[in-house]
């Protein structure tokens, strides 16, 4: 998947998932909710601490990406 980088494809330990949820039979349709089993208690516990605190917890997010470019309407393309 290194060459894959590149092009903004970072592949991290979920990635491989499906793989081995195939290599174990199960169906594809059950690869998102499989998925999703183990996430609903992080999940679940973010919303519990949110409420506790009475406080909306948002990751801090710093856009370092291109600046504004110019927009050609697609008539004039």
């Amino acid at each position: 998947m290194k060459p894959y980088s590149r092009l903004g494809v970072n592949v991290n330990v979920d990635f491989y998932s499906g793989v081995i949820y195939h290599l174990n039979g199960i169906p594809e349709d059950l690869f998102v909710p499989i998925f999703a089993i183990g996430r609903v208690p992080g999940w679940s516990l973010q919303v519990m601490q949110q409420q506790e605190n009475n406080i909306l917890i948002r990751p801090l997010l710093e856009y370092n990406g291109p600046d504004l470019r110019h927009y050609t309407d697609i008539c004039d393309r």
